[in-house]
């Protein structure tokens, strides 16, 4: 079960039979719009993103949202209308019931600031980002310095502002923020801290931000199957690999120098096994990162590893096709056990979910990505 979701699903529910409904609800600052039918559509989430989550949604311009309601126009007329794109955040969420006990078990799916609406014949579309596209938008219209004696919790909570509620893991160490500033993009402030931290954030469907500690190696076979066949949820798999984003070095440091061109501590981190070796067959690919948050070596080394570990990961992707599961979320560790024809052996793999698009209508597959860490 990802971290964002405060339940499960029993198991083999998903194998068997289940009904899955979408509800829509939207929202304009505290007040509630209304609920808005939904024809079609999906959720994305994906972590290779700065918003992470992203909507598309289509409604039909004239229908009702429920049963209990008389059919409308949905055409956005006004600034309070459900689906203008002044200010509207939609909140998704899905139901799955249980046909044999009839019991429903209800999970968000995000939270979305719509960016746009089009009609399309009988149709709206919507597309909506996540709240962290607020951050994207509003920009630092000045430098902006830490506050005295800011830390890296105190600096994040503070540019992230009232945007979206802020959850920090204890497992981090928090430490003080040195004498700098930051340029116009707010966003890439917060990036940059939690990379220096190093950390990983991760906009979770409640509407907040979590900053976690980085996903760590796999060690131990993952809890979560995914499998195919009769037993199974997954419809079809697909591999790709790239050597796009892909470093098997990195170099990270900070910002003071002995002199002109000059740092005063770097830490290099370098693939040492596997086809991806530096030195190896793969070649020698470099990734840098500098920030004055580098403030000691031993902290140069351990994100420039934190670094070179994300990265060497992204090299082989496993995108899934299969039975909407609401319970998945961005980093969970997965087993994957594929059939690749009758009487063959199965192909097994470890690895955590990079990606992942949810269906909104009844029917339809998910698709979730997975890097793979281990054959």
């Amino acid at each position: 079960m990802t971290i964002f979701q405060p339940q499960t699903l029993p198991d083999g529910l998903l194998e068997t039979g289940f009904s899955w409904e979408v509800r829509t609800d939207s929202w304009l600052g505290g007040d509630w719009l209304g609920r808005v039918p939904v024809a079609g559509g999906s959720v994305t989430w994906s972590r290779g993103q700065q918003v992470q989550g992203s909507l598309s949604l289509t409604v039909p311009r004239v229908g009702a949202a429920s049963a209990d309601e008389d059919a409308r126009d949905w055409t956005p007329v006004s600034e309070e209308s459900p689906l203008s794109c002044l200010g509207q955040i939609l909140h998704v969420t899905a139901e799955v019931g249980s046909l044999v006990s009839e019991e429903r078990w209800t999970f968000p799916l995000g939270r979305f600031l719509i960016t746009q609406w089009e009609i399309v014949s009988t149709s709206i579309r919507i597309t909506g980002k996540s709240l962290l596209h607020h951050l994207e938008e509003d920009r630092l219209t000045r430098p902006t310095a830490p506050l005295d004696g800011g830390r890296l919790s105190t600096e994040l909570r503070r540019l992230v502002g009232g945007y979206l509620g802020v959850s920090i893991d204890r497992g981090l160490v928090d430490r003080a923020c040195p004498s700098m500033s930051w340029g116009e993009s707010r966003i890439d402030a917060v990036y940059e801290i939690a990379d220096a931290w190093p950390a990983r954030i991760r906009e979770g469907p409640d509407g907040v931000l979590h900053v976690l500690p980085p996903v760590q190696e796999l060690s131990a076979r993952p809890a979560r199957t995914l499998t195919d066949g009769a037993a199974g949820t997954v419809i079809g798999v697909s591999r790709q690999a790239s050597r796009g984003g892909v470093h098997n070095r990195v170099v990270v440091r900070g910002q003071d120098q002995d002199g002109p061109g000059n740092p005063r501590f770097q830490a290099v981190a370098d693939q040492s096994t596997g086809p991806m070796r530096v030195g190896g067959p793969y070649g020698t690919v470099t990734k840098f990162f500098s920030s004055p948050l580098i403030t000691s070596p031993v902290i140069a080394l351990e994100t420039a590893t934190t670094m070179l570990t994300d990265s060497v990961r992204r090299q082989t992707t496993v995108p899934v096709t299969h039975v909407p599961d609401p319970t998945l979320g961005l980093d969970d560790p997965v087993e994957l056990i594929t059939h690749p024809a009758e009487g063959a052996a199965p192909i097994t793999s470890w690895g955590v979910v990079s990606a992942m698009e949810i269906p909104l209508v009844p029917g339809s597959a998910a698709r979730t990505d997975i890097e793979v860490i281990a054959p």
